[in-house]
């Protein structure tokens, strides 16, 4: 019966998604999955249920890069049909959107696997339908103060999760001590990936540095080295279903050491789905960086041409992390867009818990700020530099700005963009990209 009543409301929800983006009032990455949700509460489940491994990925930071690496993986596999909420829609309205969106019209999906970005909180409200094979947790940080509350409710929340999935194995952060003790008391496999010390102590986690049993699996990198270009290589090793693991050259382009953790997720879960590391090496090196994930845009005018490469900050952690990254470039331009719409967070109370300061050491050519509240940053520049840039442009309008950024670079600079969420999708729209959501 149940299948008979997904033929008329999978015809709805198509529908709906076409009337929405033909009026221009949305994209369809939402409401139909609220819709059908409501009402039909069976829906999510016999849809992604016909999909035969499911893999969830949650965590403060890196679930949309880490789904894309693991996608580009997977993609190596002959045959292999992979289903992504690419949109980045990952609380379940917008996963069941795009079930919905990529069934045909007798309800049917025809995927080999599904890799979804899963919001933390929605996470324990969609276990039991989703039934993951594999649950995949990036990290945990302190996020805006409204997101959705304390980070002990956050893990507590992955936790309940993670519990409701007692066959799935279980792949974490396990340098994060709050990502490693997830499992406690659980019976799942979980397996740690961690990078080498001296490079672990760079991460900003909270409380003592957490440190692998020698008898537990999972992949440490190594030699990991941040090129000029802000490609990142490194090598793997460790212990996968009590198999040793060595891999001597494994490469991303997505910037920084915490990016290396996304690639050893990825290279773990293919593991774990029978795909040999030479293969799962292949598949990262055709990555390329989600939206706004270390994506590089350019703007050409005349014989002029200058690149942006857009860091997405969120949080606390990853715009420190993103500052440290940037403190050896040579003559940093810099954009700051700050906004605080709802999906940035009202309070930007979360400036002041980020290390700005780590911009002390940078060679700092010029900081543009912009966005609604690019004042409050300019605010919190001046407290943390000693001498800052003088005067800091602040100009509200992202257009505007990135018109006076293209005036003040030269030809063949990168500008380096940190941008909120909303300020991050306003400034790729005005560079003529849009989300992917065909």
């Amino acid at each position: 019966m149940n299948q008979l009543l997904l033929i008329p409301i999978v015809a709805f929800a198509k529908l709906l998604t076409l009337a929405l983006r033909v009026s221009g009032r949305g994209s369809g990455t939402a409401l139909p999955g609220y819709l059908i949700g409501r009402y039909f509460p069976f829906v999510l489940e016999a849809l992604v249920s016909q999909i035969p491994v499911v893999v969830a990925i949650t965590g403060t930071n890196g679930k949309t890069t880490s789904q894309t690496m693991l996608s580009a993986v997977l993609d190596q596999m002959p045959g292999a049909r992979v289903l992504r909420n690419k949109a980045g829609a990952n609380l379940s309205q917008g996963i069941l959107s795009e079930l919905l969106k990529q069934s045909n019209g007798f309800g049917r999906l025809d995927f080999t696997h599904a890799v979804l970005e899963v919001e933390e909180a929605t996470l324990p409200r969609i276990a039991t339908l989703l039934k993951p094979n594999i649950i995949a947790v990036t990290n945990l940080y302190r996020d805006q103060l409204d997101a959705y509350g304390e980070i002990d409710r956050t893990e507590k929340l992955i936790r309940d999760g993670i519990a409701q999935c007692p066959t799935a194995a279980v792949v974490v952060n396990g340098d994060d001590p709050r990502t490693a003790r997830l499992t406690q008391g659980l019976g799942n496999a979980t397996y740690y990936m961690s990078l080498a010390p001296e490079y672990a102590r760079f991460l900003p986690y909270e409380g003592k540095l957490n440190r692998r049993l020698p008898d537990s699996q999972g992949l440490e990198a190594t030699n990991i080295r941040i090129n000029e270009d802000l490609t990142t290589d490194f090598s793997v090793q460790g212990r996968m279903n009590d198999q040793g693991v060595h891999l001597p050259q494994a490469k991303t382009v997505s910037p920084g050491f915490f990016h290396v953790y996304n690639g050893l997720m990825a290279i773990a879960i293919a593991n774990l789905l029978g795909i040999d590391g030479a293969t799962a090496i292949a598949g990262l090196q055709t990555f390329r960086p989600a939206f706004g994930r270390g994506e590089i845009l350019t703007r050409a005018q005349g014989e002029k041409q200058v690149n942006y490469r857009l860091l997405l900050v969120k949080n606390p952690a990853s715009f420190s992390l993103s500052l440290e990254l940037l403190r050896n470039i040579p003559a940093l331009k810099l954009m700051l867009a700050i906004n605080d719409n709802t999906a940035d967070s009202k309070d930007v109370s979360w400036l002041w818990d980020s290390e700005v300061e780590r911009l002390t050491q940078a060679d700092i050519d010029w900081i543009l700020c912009t966005g609604i509240r690019a004042k409050d940053m300019v605010v919190r520049l001046k407290y943390a530099l000693d001498t800052p840039p003088s005067p800091s442009p602040t100009v509200e309008s992202i257009r505007q700005a990135i018109d006076l950024s293209f005036e003040k670079a030269n030809p063949g600079d990168t500008v380096f963009v940190l941008p909120t969420y909303t300020a991050m999708l306003e400034f790729r729209k005005l560079m003529g990209k849009t989300l992917d959501i065909v």
